[in-house]
Parts: structure tokens; C-alpha cells; sequence
């Protein structure tokens, strides 16, 4: 990768200190110590600083195939939809490091599933409002990444032994089917003619913050266009439960002037396996990129991100 290599060397993060402290007094905010990190691994690094205004965050991250410039998204997205995601103060798209003020951080992953209804149904009126700056940000650096491309990509994924030979004999002997059976549903789904949008990508409870009775989203390293239901992965994987329908629910009931409700679920169903494929391709991506020490905290994760599209 174009920057992982050297995060753990001094001399970067030396650099990053100097970026940092001069990107703050642009702001007329005076550094008080130095970073502090907070987490880290192969798809980015995220420290703290504090200031003569309280802490503020740096990101850098990963260029990956299949990721969106973070830095020069995000900047865009506070510029266009400032309610919808933390402010980022400043970037540089060729690093991709950026600063955002504090937000808080996350919401803890056993958060109330209510606050899960009430961040999806926020999260489709951020869609609906991305519709009309579609083209700034693609500018912005955010992939279009269309559903439609989706059975090409896993075929050859699938075709490929770089990637295979990590997961189990099914893959190789069902590839025909698999491959088939997503392509039978994007065409179903293309039918209910929802539009693209820009999509979270890896959007669980823990990447939403949530602020008086707003909520704001962050880490859009994953971020791309394409159709809107691609965020409900997690969804999607929640045990079948009264609070998940109340999730399914308030997002879908932002969507109404698509479709009745009975038409909408047809499509969020049938937008499952879909969901799973594009993320199995977004993980062969960075399979087949990161080396296998890099992939070490991501093997699970790969995994299973493509036993979801097996038939049960």
C-alpha cells in the first residue's frame, strides 16, 4: 500500500505531527502536547490532539483499490450535508490525512436497537439529499461502484486461485451458481428503479455518533455510489426480531414516495444477497492487495464475508 508501510516509523510520524500542528494554527488553534493514538491497523490510523480548544482528530488512510479518498469525501461531505457528518477542518487528498473536530466517537455496540431505527431512518434522508451531488462527489473522490458490475467482479474473483484457495471447496464447486443467482436478483432489484446514492459501506452502530437527538456518520473509507439498500448489510444479519423490523421500518418509511411499503421490503429483501456480494468483493480486494500480515485482524472478516452468499 501507498502509506501503511511506514506508519509505525518515526519519521512519518514526524511529518504528521508537523502537518498537524500547522493545518491547526491555520485555525488559530495552538497544539498542546502531541498525538496521542487512538487506534490503528492496516486500513488506517486515527490519533488525537489537544488544543487551546479541546481535541481534535487526524485520519489517515489506507489507498486501496476499492476505497474512496477519505480525506478529500469527507471534506466535500461537510461542505454539502454539514448535519449528516463530522466537520472535517482540513485534508490532503494525495496523503489522505485528514482533521475533524470532536464528535464524541461512536456509539457502544450493545446501544438500544431504537437508536439503530432512528440513525437508518436519518441515514436515508443523507441519501435522498446525496441524489443532487452525485457528480461532485464522484469529483470529490468517491467511487461509483454500480450493482450492476457486481457478477462480472465475482466471477472473476471467483475464477481466481490468488483468492480461492483461502476459501472453502464450495466456492470452486457452486462459483456457476453463485454467480447466477446474484445476477437474478440485481435484475429484480433493478426493477424497482431506486436511485443511486452515496453509500456508507461499512455502516454499523459504531460508526454513528450520535449528537442531542441527531445523528452524524463517520469512517467513509468504504464510501461509494451506488444503490442506497447496500448500507442495510448489518442489518441484514441481525436475528430475525421485533426491533429489527422497527429498524427495517423507519428506513424504508423515508422511501415511500418511490413505493408502498409492501413494494419497498420486496426490494430491501431482495437486496441481501447483493449487499454480501459487494462486500465479498470489497474484502478479495484488499486480499489480493494487503500482504498477509496486514490481512491478519481482516481473515475472519473475509471470510465470512463471503460464506454470506452461499446458499443456505
Amino acid at each position: 500500500m501507498k502509506n501503511s508501510l511506514n506508519w509505525d516509523s518515526s519519521e512519518w510520524m514526524e511529518s504528521v505531527q508537523l502537518w498537524t500542528n500547522q493545518n491547526l494554527s491555520k485555525y488559530g488553534l495552538e497544539p498542546i502536547g502531541n498525538l496521542q493514538k487512538v487506534s490503528g491497523w492496516a486500513l488506517g490510523q486515527i490519533f488525537k490532539q489537544n488544543t487551546n480548544d479541546g481535541f481534535y482528530f487526524f485520519k489517515a488512510t489506507a489507498f486501496l483499490p476499492l476505497f474512496s479518498n477519505e480525506s478529500k469525501l469527507c471534506s466535500k461531505l461537510s461542505e454539502l450535508v454539514p448535519e449528516y457528518v463530522p466537520e472535517t477542518i482540513c485534508s490532503s487528498s494525495d496523503k489522505q490525512w485528514m482533521i475533524s473536530k470532536d464528535f464524541g466517537g461512536g456509539l457502544p455496540e450493545y446501544a438500544d436497537k431504537s437508536l439503530w431505527a432512528k440513525a437508518f431512518q436519518r441515514l436515508a434522508n443523507l441519501q435522498q439529499q446525496s441524489i443532487k451531488h452525485i457528480n461532485e462527489l464522484i469529483i470529490s473522490g468517491c467511487l461509483r461502484r454500480q450493482i450492476t458490475d457486481i457478477p462480472k467482479q465475482l466471477n472473476e474473483i471467483l475464477n481466481d486461485s490468488n483468492i480461492t484457495q483461502y476459501l472453502p471447496d464450495e466456492f470452486r464447486l457452486k462459483k456457476e451458481e453463485l454467480v447466477f443467482k446474484v445476477k437474478q436478483s440485481i435484475e429484480e432489484l433493478e426493477n424497482f428503479n431506486i436511485p443511486s446514492t452515496i453509500v456508507h459501506g461499512d455502516l454499523h452502530i459504531e460508526n454513528i455518533a450520535q449528537i442531542n437527538d441527531d445523528f452524524l456518520f463517520f469512517d467513509w473509507s468504504d464510501a461509494c455510489i451506488s444503490h442506497p439498500f447496500i448500507d442495510g448489510t448489518y442489518i441484514f444479519r441481525m436475528p430475525e426480531s421485533e426491533d429489527k423490523e422497527t429498524i427495517v421500518k423507519a428506513y424504508l418509511s423515508q422511501w415511500s414516495d418511490l413505493a408502498d411499503f409492501e413494494t419497498l421490503q420486496k426490494a430491501w429483501n431482495t437486496a441481501e444477497l447483493i449487499c454480501y456480494a459487494h462486500q465479498a468483493i470489497s474484502y478479495a480486494s484488499m486480499k489480493k492487495t494487503l500482504t498477509n500480515e496486514q490481512m491478519k485482524d481482516l481473515e475472519q472478516a473475509f471470510l465470512n464475508a463471503f460464506n454470506r452468499i452461499l446458499p443456505e
